[in-house]
């Protein structure tokens, strides 16, 4: 008696799990140990599996960082296209950042890895400001687009460079310092906590100084 084919939706989640799972142990050791210092052999056999089964996910170790980055610059261009009517650019582009923000929310955990693993690393900080950039050109189109232009114009794109620069510093604060740069015990509250305010609400704060809304 022969067994019965896996079924796709079986494959497919023991494709997600397994990828899951190459993830998850890469950040671990990249906050850990390094970006540099990390092998892809380690990373395989903390995951369980051999590091050919690595590359059958991932070209290099690099591309475990990406996290989705092509797909997230998909939805902050729908984002931004879907933004109140009556709003300026730099709500339009400020209100797709918190779309994402909520995204972001749901993976705190791998976030904070990825930023641990991204400080060990001058080339992964570099990848990161170009995903940053690329994230900025996005905004900058789709304001654009939304006020019926081919191309972004010097609002569009002042809009969605102060947008980006207010992302980075509420990212920076909901994630944590690196290591080194915590705040004192002394001086430190609830809110300085890394994670004590929801990344949007910070989001939201940063707009409201530069805006003067407080």
């Amino acid at each position: 008696m022969t067994s019965a084919p896996t079924s796709p939706g079986r494959r497919e989640r023991h494709k997600r799990t397994t990828r899951q799972a190459l993830e998850e142990a890469a950040l671990v050791l990249f906050a850990r140990d390094g970006f540099d210092a990390t092998t892809v052999e380690a990373i395989a056999e903390r995951a369980e599996v051999s590091p050919r089964t690595f590359f059958r996910y991932f070209a290099a170790k690099e591309e475990v960082l990406d996290m989705g980055w092509a797909e997230r610059r998909e939805r902050l261009a729908r984002l931004v296209r879907a933004a109140p009517a009556g709003a300026d650019d730099l709500a339009a582009a400020v209100a797709a950042l918190e779309g994402i923000a909520v995204d972001f929310e749901a993976e705190r955990h791998r976030v904070v890895l990825r930023a641990a693993a991204v400080a060990s690393s001058s080339a992964l900080r570099g990848r990161t400001a170009d995903t940053l950039t690329a994230w900025e050109a996005t905004l900058a189109e789709g304001l654009a687009a939304r006020r019926g232009l081919d191309s972004p114009d010097e609002e569009a794109g002042v809009a969605a460079a102060v947008a980006v620069a207010l992302w980075r510093w509420a990212i920076r604060r909901w994630a944590g310092p690196p290591a080194g740069e915590l705040p004192a015990a002394s001086s430190a509250t609830a809110d300085d906590a890394p994670g004590g305010v929801p990344l949007r609400e910070l989001l939201q704060r940063a707009t409201a100084h530069l805006t003067g809304t407080t």
